[in-house]
């Protein structure tokens, strides 16, 4: 796969459609639904409360008999009950609505089939590059600032996505404001330990460079023009960064001020999730969607 939109085609053509369930539907995620139901991407149930979600489907243009209805009212119970239809086989994705991220990610780690505690979550922002090549930054999300053995598992699970998406080795790019090691930032020297444990095999199935600052990561021209001698400057597959908000930073830059197509993960996770931004461009939206579907598709496969 080269771009989301390409994931998203994937998706219209196959014949069986993923069921997601929405915990806490209103109007917001409905006006989501009706343009994922417009595509033939997926099917639904919404949990929320009926009488809301009922005028709500009337008022995008949908017939609520097209959709499967559970009525609770109480969010941290709409949680525990979406969790549960995914576990028990009757969705096949799980989907945030108007619910707290703290109390919706609370039901999901109660749960042993979605979460192992052995596990990291971390979030992925999956963008179309310049290069015409699948792009992913983490941790956009979740973990504020990593310490090393998270800046490991961040890294593990970017490349077990990467993979899914097609991208064989992936080459991975320890994100700085500059592109050799100095002792006054401390940073760097983790940058450069990322880079030896990974020519040292400890950590498996990628190539690691860094510190790299994004120019270098991503442009050959100006990794050329610092003579910088890597297999991941200038073709960087993932981006890590130091800790969130520059993630976060970087992802909303890429999103809303380049524009580029996107799509956001949250991996670590044994069964798809799909967590996205009130802020996320309704186009976005639908490339989140489409992406759990497509590796929700692999899985069962």
């Amino acid at each position: 796969m080269k771009s989301v939109s390409e994931i998203l085609e994937s998706v219209k053509k196959n014949e069986k459609k993923q069921r997601i369930v929405i915990a806490n539907a209103t109007l917001e995620e409905i006006m989501v639904v009706k343009q994922t139901e417009e595509l033939n991407l997926a099917n639904f149930t919404l949990i929320g409360d009926e009488s809301d979600i009922i005028d709500s489907l009337l008022a995008v243009g949908l017939d609520p008999k097209d959709m499967l209805l559970i009525h609770e009212t109480n969010a941290k119970k709409c949680s525990e009950l979406a969790v549960q239809e995914v576990v028990e086989g009757r969705s096949d994705i799980l989907m945030k609505g108007q619910v707290h991220t703290a109390t919706f990610l609370g039901a999901v780690m109660q749960s042993p089939k979605f979460f192992d505690k052995k596990s990291r979550l971390s979030q992925i922002t999956l963008f179309d590059g310049l290069d015409h090549k699948l792009k992913l930054l983490s941790d956009c999300a979740i973990n504020i600032q990593p310490d090393f053995a998270a800046k490991v598992d961040i890294i593990n699970n970017a490349v077990g996505v990467a993979k899914k998406l097609g991208i064989q080795l992936p080459k991975v790019a320890i994100l700085d404001a500059v592109e050799i090691v100095n002792p006054k930032m401390p940073s760097t020297l983790e940058a450069a330990a990322l880079t030896q444990m990974n020519r040292r095999g400890q950590i498996k199935d990628c190539v690691i460079d860094g510190p790299l600052s994004f120019d270098n990561a991503v442009f050959v021209e100006f990794a050329e023009l610092k003579d910088i001698d890597s297999e991941v400057a200038g073709q960087a597959d993932i981006l890590v960064t130091h800790e969130l908000r520059e993630a976060n930073n970087l992802s909303k830059a890429i999103i809303h001020y380049a524009q580029r197509p996107a799509a956001s993960i949250i991996a670590g996770i044994k069964l798809p999730l799909v967590m996205t931004s009130r802020s996320d461009r309704k186009q976005n939206k639908l490339y989140t969607i489409a992406v759990q579907c497509y590796l929700a598709t692999l899985q069962k496969g």
